[in-house]
């Protein structure tokens, strides 16, 4: 019973349950890069964070602070032992491996190791507010585009702060004026709402409806064809009959619930001779398709 340890010793226990906890912590780093490594969370989910929240409980927010770190540990391994010391933190981890991240999306070059080392002992023993602080002051424009991110408010709603140029704010304002007869004075919200519901009736409604009309013709059809190429209404129709989502069934025969990063797959892959006719092309996410070009004929 703790009520019976004396000062000294509740204080004692205290650490070493923190440094239990740690390595915890960074015990699970590892079994998640292994897991990631072999993929082994795509027979039941479509990403190494589904599989984090859904079969280890974590919230989205504890799952992207695990795997981020996680990241940064497998390109800067000696971060391990600042985990464990507690010199750098989960939160603090994730902050630079989201940035580094950013940053390369932004520049299209990976951070050097060496630099990346060097900015990893920079934030040491900092706190997420400081953290963030070093993070802005080498570059505002990556700090401001992880700013724009969304943060979720109540489990449904989320919140996102957007920098509007001028020239985003004068097409705006047009939208505005053109669909006043249906909201006079609409929020930023609404308005991301009309331009949503009009980017999808152009790309879902007008072209999914001229896919039979748009099917190449018999001459066309007539031609030699590279088995690589994939006429575009049969790609739209692979969308439209997918329905936006990765058509891969899991093995609790459930569909995968992915909708980001989706590919037209051949079910009889090119090599082995598959065509491109609609009966063999498929919707698939990054993962299970990654998964599928791995195996052979005949194999699970």
């Amino acid at each position: 019973m703790i009520q019976h340890l004396n000062d000294s010793d509740l204080l004692r226990r205290a650490r070493e349950l923190a440094q239990d906890e740690r390595r915890a912590g960074i015990a699970l780093l590892h079994h998640l890069r292994e897991i990631e490594r072999r993929r082994l969370y795509a027979a039941k989910h479509g990403s190494l964070h589904e599989y984090v929240v859904r079969e280890l409980g974590y919230s989205d927010g504890a799952a992207h602070r695990r795997i981020s770190a996680m990241r940064l540990m497998t390109r800067v391994p000696e971060i391990e032992e600042k985990l464990q010391t507690g010199t750098l933190t989960l939160s603090t981890a994730s902050q630079v491996q989201n940035f580094i991240s950013a940053e390369r999306r932004l520049k299209g070059t990976p951070t050097p190791t060496s630099e990346l080392r060097a900015l990893v002992t920079e934030i040491e023993g900092k706190s997420s507010r400081q953290t963030d602080a070093l993070l802005a002051a080498r570059s505002p424009q990556v700090a401001a585009a992880l700013r724009e991110r969304p943060r979720s408010l109540d489990g449904e709603s989320v919140q996102v702060n957007v920098v509007l140029g001028p020239e985003l704010q004068k097409k705006l304002q047009r939208l505005r004026d053109r669909m006043a007869h249906r909201n006079p004075n609409p929020s930023l919200a609404e308005q991301i709402e009309m331009l949503a519901d009009l980017a999808l009736q152009k790309l879902e409604g007008k072209k999914t409806a001229k896919v039979a009309d748009e099917t190449p013709k018999p001459e066309a059809q007539s031609k030699p064809q590279s088995i690589r190429f994939v006429p575009a209404p049969f790609r739209r129709e692979v969308w439209r009959r997918g329905g936006g989502r990765c058509e891969q069934r899991l093995s609790t025969g459930e569909r995968c619930t992915r909708t980001h990063r989706l590919q037209v797959d051949h079910r009889i892959p090119r090599a082995w001779g598959g065509g491109s006719e609609l009966a063999n092309l498929q919707l698939l996410c990054s993962t299970h398709n990654g998964v599928k070009s791995d195996r052979l004929p005949g194999e699970a």
